[in-house]
């Protein structure tokens, strides 16, 4: 059945709610006891396929706590009675797919997405994962050491030190005390004997859901599927019996210490499974506290107090039972404050309960949520598992969602009452020693890491390093100008092609074996471009930083873009430009984008055009990387815990002294002035419409640039005056706010919204009002300090991670900016950022006869 032409128009939320539950969903149990279940989509030629064990860390008896569960989960994918376990993942690419798994508490999934004509080879080699696993003894061991690695790497991990904590604090007896990864000293004496035991005590039919979702009929799927699973004996499951958790009495605590910049904290209240009745009541409290920067506790704690850098909440209950949990992060000093103040704001919900504007919201964006769940098949399979396993019922979210949008005031007051009560919550807290403690300080609580070192190598090829030793990692990478500015006129696509083949083949190592060499450390490479460069980084433990350089040294200097790789991965790039093309607002963006800079390079995003793409030839990339991979345009980064001089040493051996050398040619297009005004419409065949504005903007290296990131601050979100008039006092969108398309001398501002074709004028007439305001002068200094404020804190939380501290310092390096940063010089170019120069900017720029407006509306009948 093709979504798309289901339905004429959906006005309300019961009108979407029948909507998502329209399309026929099959169910049928086979003789020996596995369920499949089944929802035909084919508004796309692709297709998810899930098989959803009902077994997790919960499951694991008397090997509880060992991880036991989620150390199969690698296993299965090492080698099958008909498969060596390197073929796996070479016949899934070859299918132009992907296969993954996951394990939680209750559960391991292990799920396919790819092209619908791969359904069969996808149940087939699916089937063979589950049923036919060998365990060979070489990869238990080889896996043992690759998920100690991950073990480590999770204990490093405040946010998932903090979230063990917190389950642990709150059940006590429960299984769900124990993290799924396992306990190092539990996980390290796990057999191969005991993984063989309980992959045949749990692995069986009877215990397994197929999911499926996509264009594949019911008759095909449930044949293929009959074909492949039916053989199948039906097992002897036994029961697992799991200790109930009692009654909590008195508040919990615990407070860990360490060597922390900031303070995280949990505080949970323990609430019932998510088929209970008051589970969509508890839903909507959860998004009206938490649920994003119109909450309360956002407006309350973060807007007008000061005193978080982030908060949220959320009401986690996919098993037995559940946690309603509210996550914060503040400054170190501000942990007793903000506690007080969530539970007097709680207090408050209990005695004077919520405005029905507050929980109207909340209900909205519970059913929006769930919508963009079902954007692709993967996450249809997903809600048709979840029903089938999670809930017992693949017709129950029918009903929930139903019962969600009546929920009232008065039950969400009465939930409160019940549920968030003060000798049922339990507090952790992640952060450095206060500054109450009477120990001696450690310095490295409370200094920031060194500032970068610029540092020049043989041929001139640039360095910069960050020591931060706070952690175990460190992060490698490169930076390259590149993007659509220096791609040829008819191989737009092509740096984005680039940057992933750079990371397959080389000379010294098949793809495969990066991908296996790097995973064995625990680490990760990636690459990307965008519209301006392409970059290269690896991250991996500090022991590794040798084999990091060797890695990143060979994707420079010798690939050797494999025949079979890039056909493999032009394939995965087109596929994935189709992909986005289904979403009406993407498919905006990029008829956006193409009408507003015509023939300049940034018409077509990094992705490039499919056509492009499909006359690209080896010889085209070969030529590309000699233009591109040049000493002279590379910035290397180091961050996180190394030697410094050892690794300045070695990268001069390695890539400076060998990298190609051939002079440089920047682009010297001017800047951009945009064309001339013009409306636009296009047709989809999709219930919504979408409005998008373009107008020209200043590019990042332009004195005015922060005058547009205050700009854009200003028309997003969901307390900005735009969203409040378009969005919550009429009723006019589904979304709406704004982005640009950032450039070096040019960029593009955006304003869009997503709405119905009825209110398409009245939409425009909001975005022009505003725009009229903004130039007109009349925004308030109340905006304008949120925006400041936000700006600002996004600069220091965007850069946490010595990843991002990393990429960011070459980036700027290599545009031509100053790589250090200057946080007040930043702050007080914000601070003079006033409704006078928004005025002019947009006065001068986000004016009509400048503007690019296109509205994609529904097809006519």
């Amino acid at each position: 059945m093709d979504f798309s032409t289901q339905v004429s128009s959906v006005k309300t939320a019961s009108d979407i709610v029948e909507w998502l539950f329209k399309a026929s969903v099959y169910r049928h149990v086979l003789n020996n006891g596995l369920t499949l279940v089944h929802r035909p989509d084919f508004s796309s030629e692709v297709v998810s396929v899930q098989v959803w064990v009902k077994t997790g860390s919960i499951h694991e008896g008397s090997l509880m706590g060992s991880g036991l569960s989620h150390y199969l989960e690698h296993l299965l994918f090492k080698g099958t009675t008909l498969r060596e376990g390197k073929s796996i993942s070479r016949e899934v690419h070859a299918m132009g797919s992907s296969i993954n798994a996951y394990t939680t508490f209750d559960r391991t999934v292990y799920y396919f997405d790819g092209p619908s004509i791969a359904f069969k080879a996808a149940v087939d080699l699916l089937a063979d994962i589950v049923l036919c696993s060998t365990l060979p003894e070489e990869e238990v061991e080889r896996e043992r050491e690759v998920i100690l690695r991950e073990i480590d790497m999770g204990l490093d991990d405040p946010d998932q030190k903090l979230s063990q904590a917190l389950f642990r604090t709150a059940f006590q007896k429960h299984p769900y005390r124990e993290p799924v990864i396992g306990h190092r000293e539990l996980y390290e004496r796990v057999s191969r004997e005991d993984l063989i035991a309980y992959y045949r005590a749990r692995y069986v039919p009877n215990n397994m859901v197929i999911s499926v979702a996509g264009s594949i009929s019911w008759e095909d799927c449930s044949r293929f599927v009959e074909e492949r699973f039916a053989s199948e004996p039906r097992g002897l499951l036994l029961p697992v019996l799991l200790e109930s958790e009692s009654v909590q009495l008195t508040p919990r605590r615990e407070d860990i210490i360490g060597e922390y910049n900031v303070v995280r904290g949990d505080m949970g209240f323990k609430v019932p499974n998510f088929s209970h009745e008051d589970s969509p009541s508890l839903d909507v409290l959860a998004y009206a506290l938490g649920g994003g920067e119109d909450s309360i506790l956002w407006e309350r704690l973060r807007n007008q107090k000061n005193l978080v850098h982030y908060i949220d909440c959320r009401n986690w209950n996919p098993g037995s039972s559940g946690l309603l949990c509210i996550s914060y992060v503040c400054d170190p000093g501000k942990g007793a404050v903000v506690e007080s103040a969530v539970w007097s704001v709680i207090q408050n919900v209990i005695r004077n309960g919520l405005a029905e504007l507050v929980v109207d919201k909340a209900r909205r964006q519970s059913l929006v949520a769930e919508v963009d769940v079902r954007k692709t098949m993967n996450g249809q399979a997903s809600r048709l598992g979840f029903g089938e396993v999670v809930v017992g019922d693949i017709n129950y979210m029918r009903h929930y969602f139903s019962r969600l949008q009546t929920v009232s005031t008065k039950e969400l007051q009465e939930v409160a009452i019940r549920y968030l009560v003060e000798e049922g919550m339990s507090t952790v807290t992640l952060g450095p020693k206060s500054e109450t403690d009477d120990t001696e300080a450690n310095p490295k609580d409370v200094l920031p890491p060194n500032p970068f070192k610029l540092v020049e190598l043989d041929g001139g090829l640039r360095l910069l390093i960050q020591e931060d030793h706070r952690l175990p990692k460190v992060h490698l990478c490169c930076v390259l100008l590149g993007g659509p500015m220096y791609e040829p006129a008819n191989q737009r696509g092509v740096s984005s092609l680039l940057a992933e083949l750079l990371i397959k083949d080389t000379a010294n190592r098949r793809a495969s074996e990066i991908a296996e060499f790097i995973e064995s450390l625990g680490g990760k490479m990636v690459a990307s471009a965008g519209n301006n460069t392409i970059h290269l980084s690896i991250e991996v433990l500090p022991a590794d930083i040798d084999v990091a350089i060797e890695l990143l040294a060979d994707a420079l200097l010798c690939p050797i873009f494999e025949t079979d790789t890039l056909q493999t991965e032009l394939e995965a790039q087109i596929a994935e430009l189709k992909e986005r093309d289904d979403d009406i607002l993407e498919y905006g963006f990029r008829k956006l984008r193409e009408y507003f800079f015509g023939s300049h390079p940034f018409a077509i995003g990094a992705d490039g055009r499919i056509e492009d793409l499909r006359s690209l030839r080896k010889a085209d990339i070969k030529a590309y990387y000699e233009q591109i991979v040049l000493s002279e345009n590379a910035v290397l980064s180091v961050c996180g815990a190394f030697d410094p001089i050892a690794v300045q040493s070695q990268l001069n051996e390695t890539i400076a002294t060998k990298i190609l050398s051939a002079p440089f040619v920047k682009s010297d297009l001017p800047a951009y002035d945009g064309p001339k005004a013009v409306n636009l419409i296009k047709h989809m065949n999709r219930e919504q419409a979408v409005v998008l504005q373009a107008f020209p903007d200043v590019g990042i290296l332009d004195d005015d640039f922060v005058v547009g990131e205050v700009l854009n601050e200003l028309f997003n979100g969901m307390s900005s005056h735009l969203f409040e008039r378009v969005r919550d006092d009429k009723s006019l969108a589904y979304y709406v706010g704004s982005t640009r398309i950032l450039g070096l001398k040019s960029s593009l501002f955006a304003l869009y919204a997503g709405t119905q074709s009825t209110q398409i004028d009245e939409v425009i007439k909001e975005m022009n009002r505003e725009l009229v305001r903004v130039a007109t002068g009349h925004v308030l200094e109340n905006e304008l300090a949120r925006c400041r404020t936000r700006l600002k804190a996004a600069r220091l939380i965007g850069r946490q991670t010595i990843g991002a501290r990393a990429i960011n310092a070459a980036i700027h390096l290599t545009y031509g900016l100053p790589p250090l940063y200057d946080d007040d010089e930043y702050a007080a170019k914000l601070d003079t950022c006033d409704s006078a120069k928004l005025a002019e900017f947009a006065g001068g720029f986000l004016i009509p006869k400048r503007r690019v407006q296109l509205v994609v509306r529904a097809k006519k009948p």
